[in-house]
């Protein structure tokens, strides 16, 4: 027996058929679907490059009171050189007035025999001058020179210096952004300069009653003023046992890598914070 279809029936699964097709034929697009869609991720890249600002502007700062004190002992010098100048110059002044007046008075002796012992006694005291003049002036050229010797010698060390610095910087710049960003530590001026202030951030520790806020861990870095002098940490908060901070400091006197000072103080803080 052959059942009769509704063509109202046929109708509606024509419709439905039509429409799964139109589905089927419509992609999903990529961001539509939710497994595909990646977390967010703050970097804190301007907090990075507000603290890689901050180290530019005070490394600059300390290069610009370098130049300052070099122009100020450059000046120092010259004003000092030219006291010494005018010193000399008055010497020879009074060098030329004493052998004008003994010429003159040479002159008196030729024409006036009876007064010769008067004048020759006169003539001898000039004579004890002028030589205590000549060995004054003699001294102070001597003192002239060594001085200049002194300030050449300064100078040139402050040229290298400056110049050693600039080439440090060129190359340790990058290298201490490195270790910033991928220690989470920041590098601050100590008050000194020849003390490097070096912070280590590390995050809460997991139980602890202190509302989950951050700790910090510092050290101080005394930096040798040539480059063969030795590294030395001369202050930790909190404190670090010194044996264990002597080894990390021999490293780096040994291998010249400020990577292997950040790293070795790092853990040192990260086992006393705990």
């Amino acid at each position: 027996m052959t059942t009769a279809i509704p063509s109202s029936a046929f109708a509606t699964s024509t419709s439905s058929f039509r429409a799964s097709q139109s589905q089927m034929a419509t992609p999903m697009s990529y961001a539509d679907n939710p497994l595909t869609q990646l977390p967010a991720v703050d970097f804190n890249l301007e907090d990075l490059r507000k603290r890689m600002a901050d180290f530019t502007i005070k490394f600059d700062a300390f290069i610009e009171r370098g130049r300052k004190r070099v122009l100020e002992e450059r000046n120092e010098f010259r004003a000092r050189l030219g006291e010494l100048n005018e010193e000399q110059r008055s010497s020879s002044t009074q060098i030329i007035t004493l052998q004008s007046t003994l010429s003159t008075h040479s002159q008196v002796l030729a024409r006036e025999q009876a007064e010769k012992n008067e004048m020759n006694a006169q003539i001898s005291k000039l004579e004890s001058h002028q030589a205590a003049q000549s060995a004054q002036r003699d001294r102070l050229k001597s003192a002239i020179a060594q001085t200049q010797r002194q300030i050449d010698a300064k100078l040139q060390a402050q040229r290298e210096y400056a110049a050693k610095m600039e080439g440090q910087s060129r190359l340790n710049g990058p290298e201490l952004s490195f270790w910033e960003t991928y220690l989470g530590c920041r590098i601050e001026g100590s008050g000194d300069e020849n003390k490097v202030r070096i912070v280590f951030v590390f995050p809460p520790s997991k139980g602890s009653g202190n509302g989950g806020e951050e700790r910090e861990g510092l050290f101080e870095l005394l930096v040798p003023d040539t480059g063969r002098g030795r590294y030395d940490v001369v202050y930790t908060k909190p404190r670090l046992e010194a044996t264990k901070v002597a080894k990390v400091v021999d490293r780096l006197n040994a291998t010249r890598e400020i990577g292997t000072l950040l790293k070795g103080m790092r853990g040192l803080f990260g086992e006393a914070l705990k």
